[in-house]
């Protein structure tokens, strides 16, 4: 069986300690690698168990026409009458297994504890029934939360169980994570989890919420991974592996977990769309960033408000696709009358030479009247004037420099005057 280093060192922790102490673990341990059972001696033929005489076989048949037709009184009673007859170890063993099945059905738990004992004492049905009925005795000692129990009856199980079903396992893992102890519970969860070959989803969460707890994420990771395969529509996988991959400082591999997700359909929340946009951002790929929110705006995952769009301008600005940045700020500037929006356009236009655009923008920033340093837009506007050959409203604009701007912005202007008042001069 393959396992994680991790895991490894988990069940070598395990398997070492007792030997220390100078208890090492039976061959038959299931927790061992090369486990080596017990071979038990073979108390009746056949798989179901020996022969019984005519009169008890047919009282069987009756027991067992009785329980089929959910008769579970009629069928008892002739189980309890047989106790009085001169039975063999065999039938009087087999008379308790059917009693506890009939007490199971009945929701007599303590009745059939009490009869599923004493078939077990009597050691001679089959081996395949002997170790049904530790089983379901296991079981239901598990169910009246008596976990010392549980594990002595599964160990007992293990002993003369050749491939043990992955149910065992993950009984005996509950039964010591219920015990308090999780560490011990772990290996026998992930012996379930690897063995069993429908996965069951429980399973797999009692084992990740242990390695949580003790912070083992790369092992938490492995586990992330086949939840998200085995339920790839499971929004909350993908971004729980996320969220560990960037708690162990692994970005990269947390974008590549959403990214996964996203093109499985399974990233819907609007928190995750826009971290999974965010992430893009963050590591360089602004492009697929704002292909994310756009795509998701226009189908109605994301809302349409400020925050959303901001990050979807920032995305474009990035990737330096302008005119769509440019297409952003038109929807989001009126909605916020935000001036610095206006000037981010105007320096936009400015990289594609777009001098009507520049001018038309720059006026906006300043109806706007929220701009905090208005002698860089006025700076921003005479060059677009003096670009366009508007040389007087270039130069009214430099000089409104020197009545708002900042002294930077004052010797700027004076050079820009005396540049354009030389070409209206010319």
């Amino acid at each position: 069986m393959a396992l994680t280093l991790g895991y490894l060192s988990i069940l070598i922790h395990l398997i070492i300690a007792p030997v220390v102490l100078g208890e090492p673990l039976p061959a038959y341990h299931p927790l061992k690698e090369e486990r080596v059972v017990i071979e038990r001696a073979n108390k009746t033929s056949g798989q179901f168990g020996g022969a019984w005489s005519s009169n008890v076989g047919k009282k069987f048949e009756a027991v067992s026409d009785h329980f089929g037709n959910g008769e579970l009184e009629q069928a008892m009673n002739i189980l309890q009458a047989m106790h009085s007859w001169n039975l063999s170890k065999f039938e009087r063993a087999y008379v308790y297994q059917f009693m506890g099945f009939i007490y199971v059905q009945q929701n007599n738990i303590d009745k059939a504890i009490e009869v599923f004992k004493k078939c077990i004492q009597l050691d001679s049905l089959s081996t395949f029934q002997h170790q049904s009925t530790l089983f379901n005795l296991a079981s239901l000692y598990g169910a009246e939360e008596n976990w010392d129990l549980t594990i002595e009856t599964l160990m007992q199980w293990f002993q003369h169980e050749v491939d043990p079903v992955p149910e065992g396992y993950i009984m005996t893992g509950i039964a010591y994570f219920q015990k308090g102890t999780p560490l011990t519970a772990l290996p026998y969860i992930h012996i379930a989890n690897t063995k069993s070959v429908k996965p069951h989803e429980n399973w797999f969460q009692l084992e990740l919420a242990i390695l949580f707890t003790n912070k083992q994420f790369d092992e938490a990771i492995e586990v992330l991974k086949k939840m998200a395969t085995n339920w790839p529509e499971k929004e909350k996988y993908w971004e729980t592996m996320a969220g560990v991959y960037m708690e162990i400082q692994r970005d990269p591999d947390a974008l590549s977990a959403l990214t996964l997700g996203y093109k499985n359909n399974a990233i819907s929340k609007e928190k995750s769309l826009e971290n999974l946009a965010r992430l893009n951002l963050f590591l360089e790929i602004p492009y697929q960033a704002a292909v994310i929110v756009q795509e998701n705006i226009d189908n109605g995952s994301l809302e349409k408000n400020e925050a959303n769009l901001k990050l979807l301008l920032g995305s474009w600005t990035a990737a330096r696709e302008f005119d769509e940045a440019i297409k952003v700020i038109d929807i989001l500037a009126p909605m916020t009358n935000q001036g610095d929006l206006y000037i981010q356009k105007a320096m936009l236009l400015n990289e594609k030479g777009d001098w009507e655009g520049v001018r038309t923008a720059a006026k906006q920033a300043l109806e706007t009247g929220t701009i905090d340093k208005p002698g860089d837009i006025y700076i921003l506007l005479g060059m677009a004037y003096t670009e366009l050959e508007e040389y007087q409203q270039a130069i009214d604009s430099f000089k409104k420099v020197l009545e708002v701007g900042a002294e930077r912005n004052k010797k700027n202007a004076e050079a820009w005057i005396e540049y354009v008042s030389d070409r209206l001069g010319s």
